[in-house]
């Protein structure tokens, strides 16, 4: 299993983060997260690109791509092109059509690296099939908070997802840890066993890495360090 950490797990810039990740044996990837991409995040990004560098053959890059997902965004790409093996990008609330035309351009131009992701309350299938070929990313929490079966949600699709996002709720909020005894944790195990892809643990503190980390091990998923 390739375990991914987001490059925001304590307060701190991406440089900051990705430092104190390799300094945990457990990760291979880190996902550069950039919700939004305006003046000041192109400054950070352009002045860390060095430190990020330093570690490229430490870590496998991913790039969590901006909400909405706007033609502009494509200069994100162009300045990570080099760095990232992966780019996900959420399926959008409607216009399918606009959204397969970006992507699909996209992926000419930059090649086979984008994954679709599944969220909360939109679609799956239209941008999925216009963008027939193009992997998938599973994120479970958005499952969870739709009251949606993760377990078959990666029968269904296993083949063609190469990026889990693995994180827990709790009430109407997401992006939490979870124990090794969840219903919904227990019903994937399977799926996850079989996985050859990235599993991104995505939330957002260290004690939450912890929570996660603990299940993987309880599971067997993930060996114990000495």
């Amino acid at each position: 299993m390739t375990l991914s950490a987001p490059s925001y797990v304590i307060p701190g810039t991406y440089a900051e983060n990705v430092a104190l990740l390799a300094g945990r044996p457990e990760f291979q990837a880190v996902e550069l997260l950039f919700f939004s991409f305006d003046e000041d995040t192109r400054r950070l990004l352009a002045c860390e690109r060095p430190a990020l560098d330093a570690h490229r053959r430490r870590f496998r890059y991913s790039v969590h791509m901006p909400e909405p997902l706007l033609p502009e965004h494509e200069e994100l790409i162009e300045m990570t092109a080099d760095l990232a093996e992966r780019y996900v990008v959420h399926v959008p609330a409607g216009q399918a059509d606009e959204f397969a035309r970006m992507v699909g351009g996209w992926r000419e131009r930059h090649g086979d690296r984008f994954l679709l992701e599944n969220v909360v309350g939109r679609p799956l299938e239209p941008a999925a099939t216009l963008l027939e070929g193009v992997p998938l990313c599973c994120d479970t929490g958005h499952l969870l908070l739709e009251g949606a079966s993760v377990g078959e949600f990666l029968v269904r699709y296993l083949s063609r997802v190469r990026e889990i996002h693995l994180h827990g709720t709790e009430g109407d909020a997401d992006h939490r840890g979870f124990g090794h005894q969840d219903p919904w944790f227990v019903e994937i195990l399977p799926s996850l066993r079989r996985f050859e892809g990235v599993t991104h643990l995505e939330v957002f503190s260290l004690a939450a890495v912890e929570e996660v980390l603990r299940s993987l091990r309880a599971s067997g998923l993930v060996e114990a360090l000495p």
